[in-house]
């Protein structure tokens, strides 16, 4: 094989690799999203509520505070039945 034959079979690899690589990113950020928005939605955020928030400046990491925090709260508490 001529070394432009092997060059172009690396580039091609690297090309399906990265295209692949790039499928899997998008899988994870999308699974990501949708982890956040029925998080949200749990303690009674809608979607557009939280575009308003992130395009106001909330932080990401802010967002994800604010929504374990009202996570927190709706948990039920124990109590102590020795009363």
């Amino acid at each position: 094989m001529s070394r432009t034959t092997n060059q172009h079979e690396g580039e091609k690899w690297f090309e399906d690799c990265a295209a692949m690589l790039g499928e899997m990113h998008d899988e994870n950020v999308y699974g990501a999203i949708e982890r956040l928005v029925l998080a949200a939605e749990q303690v009674g955020f809608s979607v557009p509520d939280l575009i308003r928030m992130l395009k106001s400046g909330v932080t990401l990491e802010s967002l994800l505070d604010l929504i374990e925090i009202r996570m927190a709260g709706a948990l039920p508490h124990s109590r102590s039945r020795a009363a």
